[in-house]
């Protein structure tokens, strides 16, 4: 049978060769920290707004529906007189 021992070394040494060249890294910016916490702030501000911008547009709906319903109910129930009074009707005389 295989050793499995046999084979993880063939893995390890398939992974050594395979391994890309070290990257030079280079250092941070200066000021590079208060711009990234800068940019956190402007996206919440930026949150803020559009979620407000979302609940207000519902808010404004939901206002419409309200005077929709209100103004129904009152036209629905409300008897109001007509706008020229019918003349008496007299009966003939003989």
């Amino acid at each position: 049978m295989n050793d499995p021992q046999h084979n993880w070394q063939k893995l390890v040494a398939a992974a050594r060769r395979a391994s890309p060249p070290p990257v030079e890294t280079k250092p941070v910016p200066p000021g590079f920290a208060s711009r990234i916490v800068a940019l956190r702030e402007s996206v919440i501000a930026l949150a803020r707004v559009l979620l407000w911008r979302r609940w207000s547009v519902a808010i404004a709906i939901l206002c419409v529906v309200v005077f929709l319903v209100i103004l129904t109910l009152q036209r629905c129930t409300e008897a109001t007189p007509p706008l020229i009074d019918t003349p008496e009707l007299l009966p003939p005389a003989p």
